[in-house]
């Protein structure tokens, strides 16, 4: 199920672009999406993470994400913000099932406009750890 978690319009004199986040769940894989939208450019880029376990709540999860992905996006610089908002959705995901991240992803897959890359699982991981204690300041 594809679920909208964030829009940002922007329209100025120079430029006019739209960016979207979307929050994509089945039984054993969550990703996250971005498109960005604009005059003459068009961008998709997407983190898949492979589970270990079958999500449970999803409704919690989406909830979750929704209320907080704003405070969250707000509170990075613009760069790599779609890694930073995957670690978020991936902690929460951790956070709502009660499971430890090291034991809930199974692999990490990016897709960029078509290019499909395995990420290293055990750095990406590392990076959600370190990024928690942000999240935890943020009180999400």
């Amino acid at each position: 199920m594809i679920n909208s978690i964030y829009k940002k319009e922007v329209k100025n004199e120079r430029d006019e672009y739209e960016i979207n986040y979307y929050l994509e769940t089945n039984k054993k894989n969550v990703s996250v999406i971005y498109e960005y939208i604009g005059i003459y450019v068009y961008n998709y880029r997407k983190y898949t993470f492979s589970l270990n376990y079958y999500l449970r709540n999803e409704h919690l999860i989406l909830e979750n994400v929704i209320r907080n992905f704003e405070k969250v996006y707000d509170s990075f610089a613009e760069t790599r913000k779609l890694a930073i908002m995957s670690k978020y959705v991936i902690y929460s995901v951790s956070k709502i099932l009660d499971i430890p991240l090291y034991k809930l992803v199974e692999t990490v897959t990016y897709e960029a406009n078509g290019d499909i890359r395995e990420l290293s699982t055990n750095a990406f991981i590392k990076g959600s750890y370190k990024l928690g204690q942000k999240f935890q300041e943020l009180g999400v």
